[in-house]
């Protein structure tokens, strides 16, 4: 894509507004959603070390469920824009209640496999008891968290699908709050309320989603009483089966993913208390500030999707080369951002050990340019999805990860190589990808050339 295509193609400054308006309340959502996590760490951090690791272990299981969820759910909502895109109402509520089914059948699985399985996980990761057992408490408090989630999540990709991203908003507005003060509670054992530690933080957690989950189901009521969506009664076992053969691509991509993340923090464990302690701290805020450039990829994903249902193709090529270029001017100020943090950490933890201040400073080169090469995979990646060649990015990741640097991070770890090295595995990873995912995303864009620049025959779509 060259830049005078962008910025001379036949979109004007109006259409990447448009999707700035839909990706600011997304960006919002994503990182007050990111921020219940830094939240729980800032209000554990006085614990001491301890804590900090079993929550690191323990957020890093749930998390990976969770993730599931919202891969489950980003599948539903590319299928959720286009039925928007084509206007077809029943088709929405046919394929919100298919979703629905997906997500909370594996959610439901989830929680059995975490209730039998936890215990013996936790334990190969770690072999600190104190560890052990407050993460096992964290987990099994957080097994009513995936409910909620899963169920508030389907209803988040509608509003999201159908450019109402503000209504999400105002539901994390309400629930984050509501889980500050619901943790510093139970954490502490305020106006008499149990001290619960570590445990606490999930409890809290847990009661903010359950009335964010009251809200988003009021606002979806009244969606459905003013008629903006139907078909929720002509589930079949049928479209079920449709719904989830659209999302297993996306979901296989997010499990690989995912399952490399939670690799990633199993061998991180296994480092000296405080390195771990500091990649546990440094990774929720790099998940945070990523959550710019993520949730405007997801907004250009939303219009790319309701260009399909529309069948308005000679607009995406243009469309995605402009909104490529505000995900590079992101990614800097993302950068810039994390120069800011790395001064930042002694102000915001100041209980740490000098130890652990001093492996932060140490992996701080490697977040600061980390964004420069994840965005754009990030970018690429969602972009590839909303044209349906998700398989094609699960290739690269699995290579690039399951094959390359997560043996490499093992091997370094055994070497017992600095800790810089080690973290740089991340970065590594990142940079393999960047020339697979462009080239990728360009040959899907080849499908989509203007008229002007079409064969005569017929385009395959």
């Amino acid at each position: 894509m060259k830049i005078s295509d962008a910025l001379f193609g036949n979109f004007s400054r109006a259409t990447l507004l448009q999707n700035a308006s839909l990706a600011w309340p997304m960006t919002c959502n994503a990182m007050l959603m990111q921020s219940v996590t830094i939240i729980d760490l800032l209000l554990i951090a006085s614990l001491g070390e301890l804590p900090i690791a079993a929550f690191g272990i323990a957020g890093a299981i749930v998390a990976f469920f969770i993730g599931i969820q919202f891969a489950i759910s980003n599948g539903t909502q590319l299928v959720l824009s286009r039925a928007v895109g084509a206007g077809d109402k029943r088709k929405v509520g046919l394929e919100m209640a298919s979703g629905w089914v997906a997500n909370l059948g594996f959610s439901s699985m989830s929680l059995l496999f975490l209730l039998f399985a936890a215990e013996p996980i936790v334990k190969a990761i770690t072999d600190n008891g104190t560890v052990a057992e407050q993460a096992l408490n964290y987990i099994h408090v957080s097994l009513f968290l995936l409910i909620f989630a899963s169920a508030s999540q389907v209803m988040v990709v509608y509003f999201n699908a159908n450019k109402k991203t503000r209504i999400p908003l105002y539901g994390f507005m309400i629930e984050v709050p509501l889980n500050i003060a619901c943790s510093v509670i139970l954490i502490h054992g305020l106006w008499g309320a149990p001290a619960l530690g570590l445990t606490g933080a999930a409890l809290g957690s847990v009661i903010a989603i359950a009335v964010r989950f009251c809200y988003l189901s009021y606002r979806l009521y009244q969606e459905k009483k003013q008629g903006y969506v139907a078909g929720f009664s002509v589930i079949s076992r049928a479209s079920i089966i449709a719904h989830i053969q659209e999302v297993v691509p996306i979901v296989a991509n997010f499990i690989v993913l995912l399952t490399g993340l939670l690799l990633f923090q199993v061998l991180f464990a296994q480092l000296p208390v405080p390195a771990y302690a500091a990649i546990t701290l440094v990774l929720p805020w790099i998940k945070i500030l990523s959550m710019f450039a993520n949730t405007w990829a997801q907004a250009s994903t939303i219009m790319v999707s309701q260009y399909l249902g529309k069948k308005d193709f000679e607009s995406i090529r243009p469309f995605v080369a402009q909104s490529f270029i505000v995900t590079r001017i992101i990614a800097v100020f993302i950068a810039l951002g994390f120069v800011l943090l790395s001064l930042s950490f002694s102000f915001f933890y100041p209980n740490l050990s000098d130890e652990t201040l001093s492996a932060l400073a140490i992996i701080a080169p490697i977040y600061i340019i980390l964004p420069l090469f994840r965005t754009n995979n990030m970018f690429c990646g969602h972009m590839i999805r909303a044209m349906g060649e998700s398989y094609m990015i699960v290739r690269v990741n699995i290579i690039s990860q399951w094959v390359i640097t997560l043996p490499l991070c093992a091997l370094l770890i055994y070497l017992d190589a600095p800790l810089f090295v080690v973290f740089g595995t991340v970065l590594f990873d990142e940079v393999i990808k960047v020339r697979a995912f462009s080239k990728t995303l360009k040959k899907c864009l080849s499908h989509y050339q203007p008229k002007k620049s079409q064969p005569k025959e017929k385009m395959q779509n």
